[in-house]
């Protein structure tokens, strides 16, 4: 059976919608780090950023270019 929605339509949505989720992921995250699982955190810090601000965004706000 297909999918008929990405993963990160779904997990943007969810963070537009639900602040709660937002801080679940960056909890997530950062217990990641602390538990020395940093592949994890990055593909939940990955995740967030796309679904809130994005990486273009982020790269204008610090001002740096986004990586290719």
């Amino acid at each position: 059976m297909a999918l008929t929605r990405s993963f990160k339509e779904t997990v943007k949505e969810r963070a537009i919608r639900d602040p709660e989720f937002r801080i679940g992921l960056l909890t997530e995250a950062i217990e990641c780090v602390l538990n020395d699982e940093i592949d994890v955190a990055r593909v939940l810090l990955r995740d967030y950023v796309n679904a809130t601000v994005g990486f273009q965004e982020l790269g204008l706000l610090r001002e740096k270019p986004r990586r290719a």
